[in-house]
C-alpha cells in the first residue's frame, strides 16, 4: 500500500478543469516526479493533497484512509510537509529561527518528547546550511532560502515532503548537492513527491515520473520512458515555450 494515493482527482475553476481525472502515488524510499508545463495543474494537485483546495472530484489517502475531509493542518500531522513554488519563509527570522518554530511547533502538538533545539541544529547541519544559520533569510540568495523552507519542513519530521520548484535559484553545483540530499533522504524512508522544470534533476532523482499537460496525466513511469514518450516530448520535453498554455490564463 503506497503512502499516498491521490484517486481521480479533477479540479473546476469556473469553464476551466485544472484537473481531471488524476490518479498519482508516491512511496516511502524513493523520489517521485511530477513534470508538465506552465498551468499543467502541479501546484493545483499539491494544494489537493495537503488541503488547501477543496477537489470537485476524487479522493486523496494517506495508507489507505481517506483524507479527503481533513484540512490542512490536519494533514499536516499526518505527516505531510511542503513547500512552494513562491518562497514562503520569516524573512525577519534567521535561518535557524526558521526552524526552529517548526521543530517547537512540532513538538507541542506530537509530544514525542523532541528538543526543538537539538532537531534544529541537526537539521541545518543535514542541509548544509548550517554556516548561514545566523543570516536574516530576506537578506539570502533565493537558492539559500528555498534551502531554509526545505529545512523547515523537514523539522516537521515528516513522512512525506512535497517540494514545489525547490531547485529555482540554486547553482550547478549547489543542483547537484541538493538532489543527492533528496535522494538521501528517499534511502532514509521519507517519500518525497517533487515539482520540478530542471528537467536533469528530475531525471537523476526520481524512480517514477508523472507528466501533467492541460489538467491530464499523459504519462507515468521510469525516467527512460519518460524521455522516450512522443506525447512528453511534444506537450513539454521536445517542443517550444508556445506549446505551453499561458500561467496567467491557466492558474495553477
Amino acid at each position: 500500500m503506497s503512502l499516498l494515493s491521490v484517486e481521480e482527482v479533477s479540479v473546476r475553476f469556473g469553464g476551466v478543469m485544472a484537473l481531471q481525472d488524476v490518479d498519482l502515488t508516491a512511496d516511502p524510499g524513493r523520489v517521485t516526479g511530477l513534470i508538465g508545463p506552465n498551468g499543467a495543474g502541479k501546484t493545483t494537485l499539491f494544494n489537493v493533497i495537503t488541503g488547501l483546495q477543496d477537489p470537485t472530484g476524487g479522493k486523496v489517502r494517506v495508507e489507505g484512509k481517506d483524507v479527503s475531509g481533513l484540512k490542512a493542518h490536519q494533514r499536516a500531522r499526518l505527516g505531510m510537509a511542503r513547500t512552494f513554488q513562491r518562497l514562503e519563509v520569516f524573512g525577519s527570522l534567521t535561518a535557524r529561527e526558521n526552524v526552529l518554530v517548526a521543530a517547537e511547533i512540532h513538538r507541542r502538538w506530537a509530544k514525542d518528547g523532541s528538543n526543538p533545539k537539538e532537531v534544529t541544529e541537526q537539521v541545518l547541519e543535514r542541509v548544509g546550511i548550517t554556516d548561514a544559520a545566523t543570516e536574516r533569510v530576506d537578506a539570502m540568495p533565493t537558492g539559500l532560502a528555498r534551502l531554509v523552507e526545505l529545512a523547515r519542513a523537514l523539522a516537521a519530521q515528516p513522512r512525506l515532503l512535497l517540494l514545489d520548484e525547490p531547485g529555482s535559484g540554486l547553482d550547478t553545483q549547489e543542483t547537484e548537492a541538493f538532489g543527492d540530499l533528496l535522494v538521501d533522504l528517499a534511502h532514509e524512508g521519507l517519500a518525497i513527491l517533487l515539482v520540478e522544470h530542471d528537467v536533469e534533476l528530475v531525471m537523476r532523482v526520481c524512480e517514477v515520473i508523472h507528466v501533467l499537460d492541460f489538467g491530464r496525466k499523459i504519462a507515468e513511469g521510469p525516467p527512460s520512458q519518460i524521455k522516450a514518450d512522443p506525447r512528453v516530448q511534444a506537450a513539454y520535453l521536445g517542443t517550444d515555450e508556445e506549446a505551453a498554455p499561458d500561467e496567467e490564463v491557466v492558474r495553477q
